[in-house]
């Protein structure tokens, strides 16, 4: 198969059009180049498509923006059709309130492996920190160094070490994960019948692709991105409505999902 780009980027987005610019900024400072970028916005803000469009007459890089109607969580729904109009060998997924750092994308690529799924950790900024960032636009407050003097949590995933492997096998984050496309395609990319955030997006995507025997490999201490802080809804019921579905799946045993990137 050809494929005109390296990877393919996907943002899950939903408004925070200040914390897009911030990434948009870090892919803008990308050590590795050849790939595309595409803007998945679970909604359709008149702001987003015109912060997009200001974009994309300056930057270096190619952007695609899908979009559909605010109607619920529907991040899987949205993120099966950014892999329908992805164009790149590799898929590379992050949500839209992580910011990367300047060898993300050069980390993923020279990781990745066939039959592998690498799936990196996040540091989480303190709102202070956050806040400083997004009035400032500086991504040098991003340093380790500047880091250390927040109250910013798991600094130790600021920290880059290229040759250190971690033995970790579980915790994919959909905020931070590869995979070649093929090999999404293969377990029908994301099981739609998850309406609710914490597993559709990310254990159920490892569940199934271990199941077809792929490999989960984390990258902790590579792929470096920083999650802004921002207010959070509560998510006991989201824990419990997706676990149960969760449990269903599991049982169920099968890695191709039916609701999923191809409709049956």
């Amino acid at each position: 198969m050809q494929h005109k780009y390296k990877a393919s980027l996907i943002i899950a987005v939903y408004k925070r059009v200040d914390f897009l610019e911030l990434i948009f900024r870090s892919i803008e400072i990308q050590t590795f180049k050849n790939f595309e970028v595409i803007v998945a916005e679970d909604d359709n803000s008149i702001e987003v498509a015109e912060f997009i469009k200001r974009w994309k007459d300056k930057c270096s890089f190619d952007i695609k923006h899908i979009s559909q109607e605010d109607d619920g969580f529907r991040k899987n729904k949205l993120l099966n059709k950014a892999l329908a109009v992805s164009e790149g060998e590799h898929t590379v997924f992050i949500d839209g309130d992580c910011i990367l750092h300047k060898d993300f994308m050069k980390d993923h690529i020279t990781l990745a492996r066939p039959n592998t799924c690498l799936f990196g950790r996040r540091v989480m900024l303190d709102e202070a920190t956050a806040n400083q960032i997004i009035e400032t636009k500086d991504l040098s407050l991003l340093s380790f160094s500047k880091l250390l003097f927040t109250k910013s949590k798991h600094l130790e995933c600021a920290i880059r070490l290229p040759f250190l492997i971690s033995r970790r096998k579980s915790g994919m984050l959909g905020c931070n994960f590869s995979v070649l496309k093929e090999t999404l395609i293969a377990i029908n990319g994301f099981d739609e019948d998850f309406t609710r955030p914490l597993y559709g997006e990310d254990t159920d995507v490892a569940r199934r692709l271990s199941l077809i025997g792929v490999n989960l490999k984390c990258s902790k201490f590579k792929t470096i991105q920083y999650h802004l802080h921002h207010a959070m809804k509560d998510r006991d019921n989201d824990w419990i409505v997706s676990g149960e579905l969760y449990k269903k799946k599991v049982t169920e045993g099968k890695s191709f999902c039916e609701n999923g990137y191809i409709k049956k």
